[in-house]
C-alpha cells in the first residue's frame, strides 16, 4: 500500500504538472505584461526591456506599488539609461527617490547625437514649440492606422501602417503595402476595422499611395504635414506596427538628406523600420509628419528611411475618379522575389497565422523567410518553424528546424529550452537534460529551464540533481508555484514527507487552483496517517478537476 502510494505520487504529479504547465520558453513581451498596467505612455519608456526576465518582471510588479511621480520616474530611468539590478534595488528599497523639478521644456537627446555620453535631460531651445512625448505619442495613436490587405480569395496577404491625412478618411501608405492585393481594409486605435474602398492617388516610384475609407469623419484624426524638411540630427519618432507589433513607437534622429538620382530626395533616419512599419508616420517632435516610413535593403544592410512629406502634397489627386482596388495596380507580385523586403513580408503573414494558431498555414511563409541573408532574421524563422512543427506533433521536423536556428545563433537559449520539450515529450530525457543545461549555460537567470531541467532528471530518478534545480528555480523566481509541486514530488522520493507538505502547501498558496499540488498533499497526508486533512484535499480536488479527485479518494476509502 505504501509502496503503491509513492510510487502513483512520482508518476502521477510529474506528469500531471509536465502536462499541464510545462513552459514552452514563449517569453512574455513587456507590451503583453504591462497591457493595462500603466498609463500607455509607459510602454515606450519600457520598450527596451523587450522579453522580460524575471529580474526585469519583478521590477515592473515592484513599479505598480509605487506612487505615480515615483512609478514615471523609474520607468524614464529605464528609457534613459536601461534596465539594470541596481535600479531593482533602488525600487526595493522603498525609499522615495528624488525627482527633480525642471523649469524650462526639456527633452531627450538620443545617444548617437551626444557622441558617446549617457542620455540626459538638456534645456530645448525655444525657437520651436517642442510637445512633450508622453503628450505627443497620446496625440497621435488615434492618427494612426493598420492596413491589412487580403488576395482573390479574401485571405490576409500582408500588413503595414498608415495616417490618416484628411478629415473625409483619407489614409496615407505605402505603395507595396497594398500592391498585389485585391481588398484591403484598416484597424483603428479602438480596435475598429473599416474597409478601404478605392485609390484616390499612387505614385510607385515614390512608394506612397493615398486610400479612401469607408470611415465615419467623427472617428477621423487627421495628421498635419511639416513644410519643411528636417535638419540632419533632429530628433525623430516613428509610431506604426513592425512585424505586426501593435502601436509601437521607436525614435531616433534624422542621419542625412539624401537626393537620389531619378527619384529626387529621401531621408534617411536612425529609428528601426522593418515591412510591418512600412507606411508609418515619421514625425518630428511637433507633431508633424515630416515622411512616411519605407524600408530598403542596400547591399546587405538595413538601411531606414523615409518618403519626405512633400511628396504626399505634389501626389496629382485624381478628383472623382474612383480606382478600385481590384484594377490593375494590385496585380499579383512576384512570387520569386527574395529580397528583405519580401522574406519580412512573408515573415509578417507567418506571425499572423501562429496568433490564429493556424500553424500549418504559417510554415511555408517561414519557408520564404529563411532564405534571407539577415542572420537574425534567418535564426528567428527557423525557431518559428521549430515552434510550428511542435505544436503540430512533427517532432522530427521541429528538431531539426531548433538545431538550424542554433546553427546561426549559438546562444539561443529559447531554442535549446525548445529543443529540450521536444527530446522530453520524445522520451529521450538525456537529451533533454544537455539540452536545458545548454539554455541554463546561455541565461542563467531564466526559472523555466531550471523547472524543465528538474522535470527531466525526475524521469531518470535522478531525484537529488532534480530537487537542486527545482530550487535554482525557485531562487530565482519565490512565487514559481509548479517549481515547489515538483520539489515536493522529488521529496517523496526521499521519504521526506514533512518538506513535501511543505511544498505542496507554498505551491498551494501562490496557485489555490493547482490540482497536482493538492493531490500532492492529499496523498502525504495518507502517508503520515492524517485521513481528515486528506479528505479536506478531496473537496476541494471535487471542484477542480473530478477525475483527479477519485484517484485520492480510492487510496482514501
Amino acid at each position: 500500500m505504501k509502496k503503491n502510494i509513492t510510487y502513483l505520487l512520482i508518476v502521477v504529479i510529474i506528469i500531471s504538472i509536465f502536462c499541464l504547465t510545462v513552459s514552452s520558453a514563449q517569453a512574455i513581451n513587456v507590451k503583453d505584461y504591462t497591457k493595462d498596467k500603466f498609463p500607455s505612455i509607459f510602454g515606450f519608456y519600457l520598450f527596451s526591456l523587450g522579453e522580460l526576465d524575471n529580474y526585469e518582471k519583478e521590477f515592473i510588479d515592484l513599479l505598480r506599488k509605487l506612487p505615480g511621480d515615483e512609478q514615471e520616474y523609474y520607468a524614464k530611468e529605464v528609457y534613459k539609461n536601461g534596465f539594470s539590478l541596481e535600479l531593482l534595488g533602488e525600487v526595493k528599497t522603498g525609499e522615495k527617490v528624488p525627482i527633480p523639478t525642471i523649469n524650462p521644456p526639456i527633452t531627450i537627446i538620443p545617444q548617437d547625437k551626444l557622441a558617446g555620453s549617457p542620455p540626459s535631460l538638456i534645456n530645448t531651445p525655444q525657437d520651436k514649440p517642442i510637445e512633450s512625448l508622453p503628450s505627443l505619442i497620446k496625440r497621435i495613436k488615434p492618427s494612426t492606422v493598420i492596413i491589412f490587405a487580403y488576395d482573390d480569395k479574401g485571405e490576409f496577404l500582408k500588413l503595414g501602417s498608415g495616417f490618416f491625412i484628411s478629415q473625409n478618411g483619407d489614409v496615407v501608405t505605402n505603395y507595396h503595402v497594398i500592391q498585389g492585393a485585391s481588398s484591403a481594409e484598416i484597424k483603428t486605435a479602438d480596435e475598429k476595422t473599416y474597409p478601404i474602398t478605392y485609390i484616390v492617388a499612387g505614385d510607385e516610384q515614390n512608394d506612397i499611395i493615398r486610400l479612401s475609407v469607408n470611415i465615419p469623419s467623427q472617428y477621423v484624426y487627421p495628421l498635419s504635414l511639416s513644410k519643411t524638411i528636417p535638419e540632419v540630427g533632429e530628433r525623430i519618432i516613428v509610431y506604426g506596427s513592425p512585424l505586426g507589433l501593435e502601436n509601437t513607437v521607436s525614435d531616433g534622429i534624422v542621419s542625412a538628406i539624401r537626393d537620389i538620382p531619378d527619384y529626387g530626395r529621401i531621408i534617411q533616419i536612425t529609428a528601426p523600420i522593418s515591412p510591418g512599419s512600412s507606411g508609418s508616420p515619421v514625425l518630428n517632435m511637433q507633431g508633424e509628419v515630416i515622411g512616411i516610413a519605407t524600408f530598403q535593403m542596400v547591399e546587405g544592410q538595413n538601411l531606414n528611411f523615409a518618403v519626405p512629406s512633400e511628396k504626399i502634397v505634389n501626389l496629382n489627386l485624381k478628383e472623382e475618379k474612383k480606382t478600385f482596388t481590384t484594377e490593375e495596380l494590385f496585380g499579383q507580385e512576384d512570387k520569386e522575389e527574395k529580397d528583405s523586403d519580401y522574406t519580412y513580408e512573408a515573415a509578417n503573414k507567418a506571425l499572423y497565422f501562429i496568433d490564429k494558431e493556424e500553424y500549418a498555414k504559417a510554415l511555408p511563409y517561414l519557408e520564404i523567410a529563411i532564405k534571407t541573408d539577415i542572420p537574425s532574421l534567418k535564426a528567428w524563422a527557423y525557431f518559428k518553424i521549430g515552434y510550428c512543427y511542435g505544436k503540430l506533433k512533427s517532432h522530427a521536423k521541429a528538431i531539426e528546424a531548433y538545431i538550424q536556428a542554433i546553427r546561426i545563433d549559438p546562444d539561443d537559449a529559447a531554442a535549446y529550452c525548445n529543443l529540450g520539450i521536444i527530446y522530453y515529450n520524445l522520451g529521450l530525457y538525456k537529451d533533454a537534460i544537455e539540452a536545458y543545461i545548454q539554455a541554463i549555460r546561455i541565461d542563467p537567470d531564466d526559472a523555466n529551464y531550471h523547472y524543465n531541467l528538474g522535470l527531466a532528471y525526475g524521469q531518470l530518478d535522478l531525484e537529488e540533481d532534480a530537487i537542486e534545480a527545482y530550487k535554482q528555480a525557485i531562487c530565482i523566481d519565490p512565487d514559481y508555484s509548479n517549481a515547489y509541486s515538483g520539489l515536493g514530488a522529488s521529496y517523496v522520493a526521499f521519504g521526506l514527507y514533512k518538506y513535501a507538505i511543505e511544498a505542496f502547501k507554498q505551491a498551494i498558496r501562490l496557485e489555490p487552483d493547482s490540482i497536482s499540488a493538492h493531490l500532492g498533499l492529499g496523498l502525504m497526508y495518507l502517508r503520515i496517517g492524517d485521513r481528515n486533512s486528506a479528505l479536506n484535499e478531496y473537496k476541494i480536488l471535487k471542484d477542480l478537476d473530478i477525475n483527479t479527485a477519485n484517484v485520492l479518494f480510492n487510496y482514501i476509502y
